[in-house]
């Protein structure tokens, strides 16, 4: 038995040395070396996926964005415009004690005005709201509040947003990664010239 496996084995082995072909190749001489030289397929390389998928979630993303910076951009030039008008206030005012009841009524008529319409803003439209009113008042949030409301209230408050993603200590990078939001800005500008 064990030779008839050998014989077999063995015109196996000599069946497939002889089924090989020998190929030859075209060669190229280039500075003295001799270099293969075979012509291959075109081959096309896609993405993965479809293309079209990632251009209508880009669309959808832009949208998004442009609407959310759209619907808190007013609250961002009213803040600004409020810091002006209590700055203004507080500089005519020289007495710890007024400086305190100026701040207390603004803030409580604030309160009034803004209270309902900006908890309604979802977490992405409140971390556009903040960097915006750095743009226009060129401060943080936290300074505003540590300015007007103290140190603890803005630390209070910088722990809150810090646990929803927010950071009130951001700034505003018109030129890096706040590109997309200056420019859907500086389009309400140009359309509201019009």
């Amino acid at each position: 038995m064990p030779r008839i496996f050998v014989l077999i084995l063995f015109i196996f082995c000599i069946n497939n040395l002889t089924a090989q072909k020998k190929e030859v190749l075209r060669t190229i001489i280039c500075q003295g070396d001799t270099i293969p030289h075979v012509w291959l397929e075109e081959v096309v390389v896609k993405r993965k996926g479809k293309s079209n998928n990632w251009i209508q979630r880009q669309y959808r993303r832009q949208t998004r964005l442009e609407y959310n910076v759209r619907k808190v951009y007013p609250y961002a030039l009213l803040a600004a415009d409020k810091v002006r008008e209590i700055e203004q206030k507080l500089a005519t005012v020289s007495r710890e004690s007024d400086r305190k009841k100026i701040i207390r009524e603004e803030y409580n008529q604030l309160m009034k005005t803004f209270k309902a319409p900006l908890m309604k803003l979802s977490i992405t439209q409140g971390r556009i709201l903040i960097r915006l009113i750095y743009r226009e008042t060129h401060h943080t949030s936290f300074s505003h509040i540590q300015e007007y409301r103290g140190a603890i209230n803005a630390y209070f408050w910088q722990s809150i947003a810090l646990i929803f993603g927010h950071n009130l200590k951001a700034a505003y990078d018109p030129s890096g990664e706040d590109a997309e939001i200056e420019e859907i800005v500086q389009k309400i500008i140009a359309e509201n010239k019009r």
